[in-house]
């Protein structure tokens, strides 16, 4: 199935949006056109040469990474040297690389997530919420026989999504009063003479970056010359934000030390793990963070978590484990984040469905770091 990168990048946004991104970070299209078209897709954790080769003789279009391919700014795509090579050899080959790195790891439903259910997490929140999304009450008064229209507008611009659910709105109806001036051209009504007409009020939760655009929706397709329109901050944002880094749930059942080393390294596919901290007894409450997460060791503490889980775990990260008296889990950079290709995967195929390329894993992304 071809569709075009537009509609990709659109369906990966609506879950994970540039926005959520550290300032730090490099996320989005890295190489290639939004207007190409895509038949075949390579997810990576990692862009390497072995990586684009594979694309290449595998006749990917387009790369999907987790890590940035191109991080700091360049100054020059020399083909002497290994990067400048890759760049090439994507241009030639009609590749394209699109990258979701830190977005994607604080997006409400992204790789945190994911993790967290892999392992079998339950009531599983943001273990450190951030960038909530500023919402509004959008207020439209409209004819009673143009309602449908409008609510359709709103829907389809984004207004009314409220968890699971979308299209969700507010009807009341009442009299609406008017008297067009001079120059006007009224759609109900007469200039200079009072008009009383049968009006619904129609309200609807919106998030900031789609206000802009769905007021000019609703303006394009309003009978009326003039809109009647109240637009009301809300605290929504704060109260509801599932955006941030980490997760934290419990198990279904208390678990000891022992058998859960055991499952983790089970359900992450790991052949060792590694530990710092004080080892509980029992295990329930469970905190996870993809990558190098040992900075949320504090926070999984005050969280009263048993455990937490994450990569890249230095000397001192796990004094202050134990200093913090919590059990800190390292399952590797590598063994957290390789399960982006799954997450992508699964968030293409809903998002896209009938109209979804075709998906396959890179067999060259591999874990950089070797054990002897």
């Amino acid at each position: 199935m071809s569709v075009k990168l537009n509609q990709i990048i659109q369906t990966i946004e609506a879950l994970a949006p540039e926005r959520l991104a550290e300032s730090w970070d490099n996320v989005g299209l890295q190489v290639g056109s939004r207007q190409q078209c895509i038949n075949r897709i390579l997810l990576t954790l990692d862009v390497t040469a072995d990586v684009v080769d594979e694309a290449v003789v595998k006749k990917a279009d387009l790369i999907i990474a987790h890590h940035p391919f191109i991080f700091n700014g360049l100054k020059t795509v020399s083909c002497d040297g290994e990067k400048g090579q890759m760049i090439a050899q994507l241009i030639k080959n009609d590749v394209a690389v699109y990258v979701a790195h830190t977005n994607l790891d604080k997006a409400a439903k992204g790789l945190n997530h994911y993790l967290a259910e892999i392992i079998g997490l339950e009531k599983i929140k943001t273990l450190e919420p951030s960038n909530p999304t500023r919402y509004y009450k959008l207020v439209v008064f409209t004819p009673v026989e143009a309602s449908h229209k409008i609510i359709e507008v709103l829907g389809k611009n984004g207004a009314g999504a409220i968890g699971d659910y979308d299209y969700c709105t507010y009807r009341s109806s009442g009299t609406g009063t008017f008297r067009p001036k001079e120059g006007a051209k009224p759609f109900i009504g007469a200039v200079d003479k009072m008009t009383s007409v049968s009006e619904d009020r129609i309200e609807a939760i919106v998030a900031a970056p789609e206000l802009n655009n769905l007021i000019a929706a609703l303006k394009r397709n309003h009978p009326y010359e003039a809109m009647a329109y109240d637009v009301i901050p809300l605290e929504n944002g704060d109260l509801i934000n599932e955006n941030g880094l980490g997760k934290i749930g419990i198990l279904s059942q208390p678990i000891g030390a022992v058998d859960f080393i055991t499952e983790i390294k089970k359900r992450l596919d790991l052949p060792t793990l590694r530990g710092a901290g004080k080892v509980p007894e029992i295990v329930r409450r469970v905190a996870i963070c993809s990558g190098a997460g040992a900075d949320m060791i504090g926070l999984a503490k005050a969280k009263r978590a048993d455990v937490l889980i994450t990569g890249d775990l230095k000397h001192h990260d796990g004094q202050r484990a134990l200093e913090n008296n919590i059990w800190v889990l390292d399952a590797g950079h590598y063994g957290t984040e390789k399960w982006v290709t799954d997450c992508l995967k699964q968030m293409l195929t809903a998002g896209l469905e009938d109209a979804c390329p075709e998906m396959i894993v890179a067999e060259s992304s591999r874990d950089f770091i070797v054990n002897y």
